[in-house]
């Protein structure tokens, strides 16, 4: 690849950075540019630094993860993000998912793992860097599917990959859009549990709000998925 990926990586440990940095280094198209152990020191090197891929962490000291996160969109940068964190939080990794980072990935992970979303974001960098005329629906369908081959490696606490299928699988098989409770009786969960996975599915993306109005006219969100 004549255009290498640059990279930048942001953990306090310096040990995890090291082997990140290894990591990156033995694979093909990848160049690790700078070391960064807090938010506040990341943000001042992008200042400088022309960074393609930010691997980020959550906790840290000065500015953590969410925080660098905020400021980098705030300020109009638009740089990738892969974000590798031991937080399973909902909030945590809906906060990740609405800042548009490329992935999430939750400690300790396998570094296949990790190699199949640097795999998958170089075919996306590539795609975006060698494209020269404007893009069709299925070529912009194709760019949203590479960021969904890589999906978050754990869920949140709480949430679990059998309940989400069948979630997943419901709001599928329905021309409306439905309501946590609709939901909760079709899949045989609470309404608060319901709740949970369809404002994650939509945190993430995968799904769409919608407010209705029942009989009494009390507003209700209702979910759709968007693809």
């Amino acid at each position: 690849m004549k255009n290498e990926i640059r990279v930048l990586i942001v953990e306090d440990d310096p040990m995890v950075a090291e082997i990140y940095r290894r990591f990156l280094g033995s694979l093909e198209g990848f160049c690790v540019i700078g070391q960064a152990q807090d938010g506040s020191t990341a943000l001042r090197m992008l200042d400088r630094l022309q960074a393609d891929l930010v691997i980020l962490d959550i906790f840290m000291p000065e500015l953590d993860g969410i925080e660098t996160l905020k400021k980098l969109r705030a300020r109009g940068d638009g740089v990738d993000v892969i974000v590798i964190s031991a937080a399973q939080e909902i909030e945590t990794i809906n906060e990740v998912i609405r800042t548009g980072a490329f992935d999430y990935i939750v400690k300790p992970f396998e570094f296949e793992r990790f190699r199949s979303t640097l795999e998958s974001y170089k075919e996306f960098y590539e795609r975006l860097l060698t494209k020269q005329k404007k893009f069709t629906q299925e070529e912009v369908d194709d760019l949203y599917r590479l960021k969904r081959k890589s999906p978050v490696s754990c869920l949140p606490k709480g949430l679990n990959e059998l309940t989400l299928s069948k979630v997943v699988d419901l709001l599928r098989k329905n021309d409306r859009p439905l309501s946590a409770e609709e939901t909760a009786k079709s899949i045989g969960v609470s309404r608060v549990t319901a709740r949970r996975y369809l404002e994650y599915l939509a945190a993430r993306g995968d799904a769409m709000v919608e407010r209705s109005y029942g009989d009494v006219g009390r507003p209700v969100n209702t979910y759709r998925l968007t693809r």
